[in-house]
């Protein structure tokens, strides 16, 4: 999504825990993405024909490429802020239409102020399908440790943007 190269004199680093840079589940899917497709593509092809397929498979890659790229834009330039992060280069900002679309992920302004959180639906009225989702897999014990902003350090650098 950047146009232009970025030196920084001390860059941060991204280390990937072993457990998922290792894990073969991981690394079977990204290295077999396409080939993913290929059982629903045959599907669609047996129930409809080539038509199906585009639409079903190509056009819903598509989309949903563009989607998330789209979505990114307007999460770092335009909606609406309640939290402000000082030294920070890049805001984040709420997106509520697009809410249900991305099951919570355009609360990005919410994500920003409170990376760690699982819940990205603080404010009344904000809905996180996605939270929704985590606190079923958690009843039934498939997801656990569940963080929500309340657990997290506080940040010197989080100031809260009057409305």
């Amino acid at each position: 999504m950047l146009f232009c190269d970025i030196k920084l004199a001390d860059p941060p680093s991204f280390n990937i825990e072993s457990s998922v840079a290792n894990s073969r589940v991981y690394l079977w899917m990204q290295r077999t993405w396409m080939l993913q497709q290929l059982p629903l593509a045959l599907l669609l092809f047996w129930l409809g024909g080539v038509s199906w397929v585009v639409w079903g498979v190509c056009l819903r890659v598509s989309v949903s490429v563009v989607g998330h790229w789209l979505i990114g834009y307007f999460a770092h330039n335009h909606g609406q802020r309640d939290w402000h992060v000082e030294q920070a280069y890049v805001q984040g900002y709420n997106v509520p239409f697009a809410a249900l679309l991305t099951m919570g992920e355009s609360y990005h302004n919410n994500h920003h102020a409170f990376p760690g959180s699982a819940n990205f639906a603080l404010e009344k009225g904000q809905l996180d399908i996605g939270w929704w989702v985590l606190k079923g897999l958690f009843a039934i014990g498939l997801v656990w440790g569940l963080v929500l902003p309340q657990h997290l350090a506080q940040r010197d650098e989080l100031v809260r943007i009057d409305r």
